[in-house]
């Protein structure tokens, strides 16, 4: 089972690589240093949160469609059944393989761009959670979807959805009710790495996500092999 896993991982790293995913994103990364290399640090620190969380959730968000309806149209995935590999493996792997792109290019930008204290505890496990969290989104509008046309139709309304209670966060910062919507959630756990966070809310939003996260990946299995799998 681990060495499923991990050829499938590498196998996908690889395919990210060769699709020249981490060019991408290493000329983002670049443009992105620039122009917080021209702001003072004071700026920078409400910046930075918010340029780092739209890393994780756009990655996921678009690329898994992308990738899943490009190996549908291969057959690929109709081939899984006839592979040692399970279909919760192949899932954790897209989640993973994506996840590894969004933390490093985080990681990176932060530590370049910000010299003052920051939480790289909370920053890491928050990019982690926003990853997986849209990730599994992705996976599951892309399951629903018949072309990529149709996928990025599907996309940006459900996109709306996420980032709007996000944008109302930032005016009414003490409504903290807003933490049930997930997307909110994972936003403060990353604004929390460099303006502070309580204790409880950091767990609450954690232990939250997690369960969600838990929810969302279980219900992509699903959908995924009924929609992509089976019918693909």
């Amino acid at each position: 089972m681990k060495n499923r896993l991990l050829i499938a991982l590498k196998a996908d790293i690889i395919f990210q690589y060769k699709q020249g995913f981490y060019l991408v994103y290493f000329i983002i990364s670049v443009l992105y240093l620039i122009i917080l290399s021209q702001l003072p640090q004071s700026v920078v620190k409400y910046i930075l949160p918010i340029i780092l969380y739209t890393d994780p959730s756009v990655l996921g968000l678009f690329f898994i469609g992308g990738i899943l309806l490009l190996e549908k149209e291969q057959g690929i995935l109709s081939l899984i059944y006839v592979t040692p590999l399970r279909i919760w493996e192949f899932i954790v792997s897209k989640l993973s393989a994506l996840c590894l792109i969004s933390l490093f290019a985080v990681l990176s930008i932060s530590l370049i761009s910000y010299h003052d204290t920051t939480n790289y505890f909370l920053l890491i496990l928050g990019v982690i959670l926003t990853s997986i969290l849209y990730t599994t989104f992705g996976f599951i509008i892309a399951t629903k979807s018949k072309s990529v046309n149709d996928f990025f139709v599907r996309m940006v309304p459900q996109m709306i959805v996420f980032i709007a209670p996000c944008i109302v966060m930032f005016f009414y910062p003490e409504f903290k009710l807003l933490n049930i919507i997930p997307s909110v959630a994972s936003i403060r756990l990353i604004w929390g790495a460099y303006h502070g966070m309580g204790l409880l809310e950091a767990i609450f939003c954690l232990l939250y996500l997690c369960i969600l996260i838990g929810f969302f990946i279980n219900y992509t299995y699903k959908t995924f092999r009924d929609n992509m799998v089976i019918e693909g």
